[in-house]
């Protein structure tokens, strides 16, 4: 008698960001790393926006994800700062409810020190590309006001050269460029397999 065919089990992973922007980017290279990866079953993505979300809410959001079957979840903040102690302090915010609940072994805490600006400013090819030009020397990266450095580089940094860059976006090129950059892939490539990486190994991000 022919066994039933089993087909992979589909992951279901939830991106929780800031806004527009952080959606916009994420997935556009979570995206790029399934394509790499090339998992047996191609995740189920569903992206967050927090859009002023209190930390302690961010607890919530996750239960009700659950309840619909998500298995991983990304918690990705822009911190506005470079602090050590004030980024710990606002990841602590998020994880110990989570630890609480026992959930930590399903989320990721991703910090974007100090936006998800930086991750941009790791690929210079696709900065060169999206603004039509190259650069003599080395693009300067600002550590406070990377968003600064971008809207002088591209002439503005909108939704319109938000959806340019995302096109040209590379995680490979962008790897060893952002301490929270490859956090996050790392994270995701777990998730796609049959692993994960607990919320303490991801909550070093690269401060001054």
């Amino acid at each position: 008698m022919r066994k039933p065919v089993e087909h992979p089990t589909q992951r279901k992973i939830a991106f929780l960001v800031d806004g527009d922007k952080e959606k916009l980017l994420v997935e556009a290279l979570a995206r790029k790393v399934v394509e790499r990866h090339r998992p047996a079953s191609p995740p189920d993505f569903v992206t967050i926006r927090l859009a002023g979300t209190p930390r302690e809410g961010i607890f919530s959001l996750v239960e009700v994800l659950l309840t619909q079957t998500y298995q991983r979840f990304f918690i990705l903040f822009n911190t506005g700062s470079t602090s050590r102690r004030r980024i710990a302090d606002m990841a602590s915010e998020i994880h110990e409810p989570l630890v609480r609940a026992r959930l930590e072994d399903k989320v990721s805490i991703i910090p974007l020190v100090p936006s998800i600006d930086s991750w941009v400013l790791a690929d210079e090819e696709a900065l060169a590309r999206a603004a039509g030009r190259r650069w003599t020397g080395d693009v300067p990266h600002e550590r406070s006001r990377p968003e600064d450095v971008l809207r002088v580089l591209l002439g503005g940094w909108g939704p319109k050269e938000q959806k340019r860059v995302a096109r040209y976006l590379d995680p490979e090129r962008m790897r060893g460029g952002d301490k929270g950059f490859d956090a996050f892939v790392r994270a995701l490539q777990l998730a796609l397999g049959a692993g994960h990486a607990p919320v303490s190994e991801e909550r070093e991000p690269a401060v001054t």
